[in-house]
């Protein structure tokens, strides 16, 4: 009597080998082509000038960097939470259009191996584009920013400050140029687009269209985005002495379960753009709680997809 070889419950070579082929898979789709609108505009950047809002106390060549950064940080964040849901949404479909799905199902693999081998591509992925942009961002802002500072440099010179204080002055701007806590906004904004993927992949084991799974999606990043906003309208409500609903106490719990809270991440990167000091504990938090949100939405995907029929 033959018998079968086992299949063990979760293999990371399995996974491993599906996330390579999803790599390739989407580097033939040429999803890259979005860095190229990306460049240009980090590059065109440094050729003009930045509208910036000069109040009484503003100091404008910091508020030029400033504004540089949230630009392009902005924009990566735009792109990368964008492409983020859409990769997920293509991915699956396709492997069930070219019969891809079917051939690996029968190996046997394990759904959940699947599931995760996918989200890990899209996630290398993702992190080869962030790569790129951020490799992008600090160029043109180590360019901006010596520029500004020079022309700044020879402002104060012009003014009567000594050498020292012009030099002091210069060393206060330099910290708003391409520092390691700027670095912790990128890092910020990719795993916000990691958790999105996880987000796209549930929707896209329940859902029949990719139109729905990118619409869905991007409905999930905009209640992530301003959830602590409605949170924050009851608290207001409360402490004015009007006292919320119970269904809008219950509502703002459920959403609250449901949905990432996406403003700990924008908190992070509006921080980095301001310079401000970010303990490198708040970024091992921020880590830990998106590796929790990708196994529950990986677990949640699971369980929804070994019902499907393949």
């Amino acid at each position: 009597m033959s018998s079968f070889p086992k299949t063990s419950f979760f293999s990371p070579s399995r996974v491993s080998i599906i996330a390579a082929s999803t790599v390739t898979q989407l580097v033939r789709m040429k999803v890259f082509l979005f860095l190229a609108p990306v460049a240009l505009l980090f590059v065109a950047l440094n050729f003009f000038e930045l509208p910036i809002y000069q109040g009484p106390d503003t100091l404008v060549p910091e508020q030029q960097l400033r504004t540089h950064k949230n630009l392009c940080l902005g924009t990566m964040m735009f792109f990368t939470s964008l492409f983020a849901i859409v990769s997920v949404a293509l991915i699956i479909p396709s492997d069930v259009e070219d019969r891809t799905l079917y051939t690996i199902l029968c190996k046997p693999v394990p759904r959940l191996d699947y599931l995760a081998g996918k989200l890990l591509g899209v996630i290398l992925v993702l992190l080869m584009a962030m790569l790129v942009m951020d490799f992008l961002l600090v160029v043109t802002l180590h360019h901006r920013t010596a520029s500004i500072s020079t022309d700044f440099g020879r402002y104060l010179s012009d003014l009567g400050f000594k050498e020292a204080e012009v030099a002091r002055g210069q060393a206060e701007l330099a910290k708003h140029g391409p520092t390691w806590v700027l670095q912790y906004g990128v890092m910020a904004h990719f795993f916000k687009a990691c958790i999105l993927a996880a987000v796209a992949l549930l929707i896209s084991t329940f859902s029949t269209s990719t139109l729905f799974t990118i619409a869905a999606g991007v409905m999930v990043w905009i209640i992530g985005a301003f959830q602590s906003i409605a949170r924050d309208g009851l608290f207001v409500d409360s402490f004015a002495g009007e006292t919320p609903s119970l269904a809008d106490k219950i509502l703002s719990t459920i959403i609250s379960l449901i949905f990432p809270d996406f403003q700990l991440f924008e908190s992070i990167a509006d921080a980095s753009v301001r310079a401000q000091e970010i303990l490198g504990d708040d970024i091992l938090k921020l880590g830990g709680l998106t590796l929790i949100y990708l196994a529950i939405y990986t677990v949640l995907s699971w369980f929804v997809f070994a019902d499907k029929e393949f």
